[in-house]
Parts: structure tokens; sequence; C-alpha cells
């Protein structure tokens, strides 16, 4: 046997064991990626910090809201992304249960976000486990709070369009069809009623790093 052809067949081995090997780690790292939530995503805690802080911007929030005006001026408040996690943490299990107007889909769990330019990243644990990222753009429509659905990541991978709708939960669908990956992912009504029957809307809503700012009008 010619000491080339052996040579050859030694490289060749050596090649396709190095690619082999490369494909493995590429895949080990794309599997950490996906099971590894993003770094501003915790799960679900027992801190007694967390909750005060939780309850005490429920209260905040709950005491500007139901205040009294004299005028029909706009009035609003910003809120940052840390004060909405730390209620997310303690008090949205609670306020589930209390209004049933409102559910998370089953079998996710633990709801965190951060506030980006013009954009909020929710980030929720699935019921396969992995932490899915849905970054989210709010638009203003006339009797709604439109959130369109601008990409979505599993863990801290990226995950295109096509791959990411079987993923989603179909509940989160405004219009409840099939291409739950469509604009209109999610909604909210602008208008809400206090427990004394006054009515406010929201009039303007502007997210930028760290916080949203949100303006409301109290209606006639």
């Amino acid at each position: 046997m010619a000491a080339g052809s052996k040579t050859s067949r030694t490289r060749r081995r050596r090649i396709i064991a190095a690619v082999a090997g490369g494909a493995s780690v590429l895949g080990l790292i794309t599997a950490g990626l996906a099971f590894v939530g993003p770094a501003w995503w915790f799960p679900a805690t027992d801190d007694p910090q967390v909750a005060i802080r939780g309850n005490a911007i429920e209260q905040g929030i709950a005491s500007t809201v139901t205040r009294v005006r004299q005028d029909a001026a706009p009035w609003g408040f910003a809120i940052g992304e840390d004060d909405v996690n730390d209620w997310l943490a303690s008090r949205l299990d609670p306020w589930l249960a209390h209004d049933d107007r409102f559910r998370l889909p089953a079998g996710w769990t633990d709801p965190r976000i951060r506030f980006d330019e013009d954009a909020i990243r929710l980030a929720v644990r699935s019921p396969a486990g992995p932490v899915v990222v849905f970054d989210l753009v709010p638009r203003l429509e006339s009797t709604a709070v439109i959130l369109d659905l601008d990409g979505t990541s599993m863990g801290r991978l990226p995950v295109p369009d096509f791959l990411s709708t079987p993923m989603l939960p179909e509940s989160l669908s405004v219009d409840g069809g099939s291409d739950r990956a469509s604009p209109g992912f999610l909604n909210l009504p602008r208008d809400f009623e206090l427990g004394d029957g006054r009515r406010i809307r929201i009039e303007d809503l502007e997210v930028v790093a760290g916080e949203m700012g949100i303006r409301f009008r109290t209606l006639p």
C-alpha cells in the first residue's frame, strides 16, 4: 500500500473527526442557549423583600389611578421594569385568583418583562421547560392596546418565525386564528372601569430602555 494513500485516509479521518467534534460542540452551545433564560428573567421566589416591594407598587398604582381629579387633564406615571417584575413575582397569582377575566395559558408560568426602546420583551417559562421570550411592539387602536409580535427566542437563542409558531400559546392570539405569529399577538382594552363607576382611558404609551410611561384620561 502506498504511503501517500494511507496518509490521505488518515488526513480525511482527522478532518471528519474535527467536523463531527465541531458540530457536537455547536449543538451543545445551541442547546445551552435554548435552555438558559435571559439574564433578566428569574423564577418564582419567596423573598419577603420582593413581596413587600410588589405590594407597595400595587398600592401606589392603585392610589394614583383611583385619585379623584377636578378636571379632565391627562395624567399618568412611569414604571420601571424592576418594579414590574417584583409585582409579577409576588402579586400576579393573587391578582389572577381575584379576577377570573384573566388567565395565563395553561402550563405557562413566571412571566417577566424587560423594557427596550419602543418594545416590551416578555419572557415566560413554557410548558416544555425552556423560557420563551416574545418581543412585543405596542400600538394604540381605537378600543385596544395592541402588542405586535416582532420576534421570538427560546432562552437566548433567536427562533425563526416559521419555527416559533408552534411554541406560541394560542390563547394569547387576538383573533384566535391559526396564524398566531401575525400582528395582533396580544391585546388589552384601552378603557377601564374603576370600582366607583368612573372610567379611565389610556391616551398614550411610551416604552424606553428600563421603563414604560403611560398617560391616562378620566372619562366623563
